[in-house]
């Protein structure tokens, strides 16, 4: 295996795995006790969607490299689900943490509840790549 490859393999079964759903956790706690009604987005909501976009990234970059270096598993099922679901999170990020969330009536409760749908969409995917 290559080592960029090794290397990409891993940053992203890291920041996936260990780091993103630590902090998924800790910015719903963070977003709950901090919220202000017509305050502007907090910087934690404001940086959080890229945090995804980078791990979606990551994902895609170690995918196609994948796919080009003849690895069989990847467009197979249930793997094929993996980058879908990871492209569905950055989505799902950027539509339920955004300034005009449609969770933006749930008040305080608004960011938990979006970031408790992402926590699922990663865990999810997290297990689909750990059948892999």
């Amino acid at each position: 295996m290559d080592p960029i490859f090794a290397t990409i393999r891993s940053i992203h079964a890291i920041f996936g795995r260990e780091v993103l759903s630590v902090l998924i956790v800790a910015a719903a706690i963070y977003l709950a006790f901090t919220y202000r009604p017509n305050a502007p987005r907090s910087p934690v909501a404001r940086i959080f969607p890229v945090l995804i976009d980078i791990q979606v990234t990551l994902g895609l970059i170690y995918w196609l490299v994948g796919i080009f270096a003849g690895v069989d598993y990847f467009l197979s099922f249930p793997f094929i689900l993996h980058p879908l679901l990871g492209f569905a999170t950055a989505v799902v990020a950027h539509l339920l943490i955004g300034a005009r969330s449609p969770f933006a009536r749930l008040g305080r409760w608004a960011a938990p509840s979006a970031l408790g749908i992402i926590l699922v969409l990663v865990l999810s995917n997290v297990m689909i790549a750990m059948m892999a």
